[in-house]
């Protein structure tokens, strides 16, 4: 995966964990989307859309982990076990 199109591809094709490649939008369109309110345009430099390009890396980054943190059977099996521990041990409680 070397782009943000494959990243989604993966996560809606079923890679990653459930709900991801919708968080992923979300995230990155929250990012993407974020607007500097007319009166801190003097504040800004430029007009328009200010996006933080660390934190968009930082998003892809982490879901793209995800995809490969999955992808490794034996990674996910363990995470898999820890939290179906922890969540007996909340249902016990």
């Amino acid at each position: 995966m070397t782009t943000v199109q494959e990243l989604r591809a993966a996560l809606r094709a079923g890679h990653g964990y459930p709900g991801d490649a919708e968080r992923l939008d979300a995230e990155l369109a929250e990012q993407l989307l974020r607007r500097v309110p007319v009166d801190q345009l003097d504040q800004v430099g430029e007009v328009g859309t200010v996006v933080d390009l660390v934190a968009v890396a930082e998003i892809v980054a982490a879901y793209r982990g995800r995809v490969l943190l999955a992808a490794d059977r034996e990674t996910a099996d363990a995470m898999d076990e820890v939290a179906n521990e922890l969540l007996s041990r909340q249902a016990a409680e």
